[in-house]
């Protein structure tokens, strides 16, 4: 499944209805949430017959500010739970009848009224009971590393948001590529960039997929840039057919001293997110199994090799 987000800030031009377009053709997403349309149900039917996407919900803008919608391509299962001016919640049925909570979300602007979106989230987290992928512009950034430029962010803004994420056991999944998603588009001092969307995750996606890709999409024609999760993006095309590009866990590392002592240094390292944990340790057990295992199996061909050339 591929999770396509952009705050859009209007889609009347022509010019940013072809980049939404082009968008959407060149990445094939599944399910596409737009923030920001600034457009009314019926004036938005003229957006899903440009981009050949019938199935949808639209929420109305109020005069010509908000507006959101969630469009999705034929042969996607989904069915609308519940939306407001701040979000779209769905329910997706994915392969070998697995559902998924995908949820597109839509911060508020406005900085000193946050809490009001962040009691959405807990409202809608007080119901998940299956996998949970919310995504979109929350307006809202995590810590210093997120902002580039002006004024500094307040910290009861960053601590409230991190302790919604805390409260819902929500993980920030990070970007594979590009990083800031809003940029004020001025020139020298003036230059401010941000990181205010994104996608979190319940740790049971991170778990059951271990291949998700997410990646900043740039676009000229908005201040956002669009966001993509594909929650198969980093699997290997080969992988199903060659099983040295599946990792497992070998029960003989289990009695391994070795094993622990790599697996403890790569997973206990301090502030580090749930998946990256995850990819560290693969990335080490890797590498070390076969140069360990490699040489096991080499001796064990010595005999043979010897026997077979008495």
């Amino acid at each position: 499944m591929k999770f396509l987000c952009w705050n859009c800030r209007g889609l009347g031009n022509p010019a940013k209805l072809r980049e939404l377009k082009q968008l959407i053709v060149a990445n094939n997403p599944d399910l596409n949430f737009l923030s920001e349309t600034k457009m009314s149900d019926n004036e938005f039917r003229r957006v899903q017959n440009i981009c050949r996407l019938q199935n949808g919900l639209v929420v109305n803008s109020e005069g010509r500010s908000g507006g959101l919608a969630l469009m999705w391509r034929d042969g996607t299962n989904v069915s609308i739970q519940s939306y407001s001016k701040h979000h779209i919640d769905s329910m997706v049925n994915l392969e070998n009848n697995r559902k998924m909570r995908v949820t597109g979300f839509y911060g508020h602007a406005n900085p000193n009224l946050p809490s009001s979106s962040w009691d959405i989230l807990r409202r809608l987290g007080d119901l998940v009971r299956e996998d949970w992928v919310v995504g979109g512009d929350f307006n809202a950034i995590l810590n210093d590393a997120e902002k580039e430029g002006g004024r500094r962010g307040v910290r009861a803004h960053m601590n409230d948001f991190k302790e919604v994420m805390d409260e819902l056991a929500l993980v920030d999944i990070k970007f594979d590529s590009g990083w800031f998603t809003w940029v004020n588009n001025r020139s020298g001092n003036g230059l401010i960039k941000e990181r205010i969307d994104r996608f979190l995750s319940s740790v049971s996606v991170v778990e059951n997929f271990p291949f998700i890709a997410t990646k900043v999409v740039r676009q000229t024609q908005s201040d956002h840039y669009a966001i993509l999760l594909d929650l198969w993006g980093r699997k290997p095309k080969d992988f199903s057919n060659d099983p040295r590009m599946c990792f497992k866990f070998g029960l003989c590392w289990a009695s391994d001293k070795e094993a622990k002592n790599i697996i403890c240094n790569a997973w206990n390292r301090v502030d580090t997110e749930y998946g990256d944990k995850l990819d560290r340790v693969r990335s080490v057990l890797g590498p070390w199994q076969r140069k360990k295992y490699e040489k096991l199996k080499s001796k064990m061909r010595r005999p043979e090799k010897k026997r077979f050339d008495c």
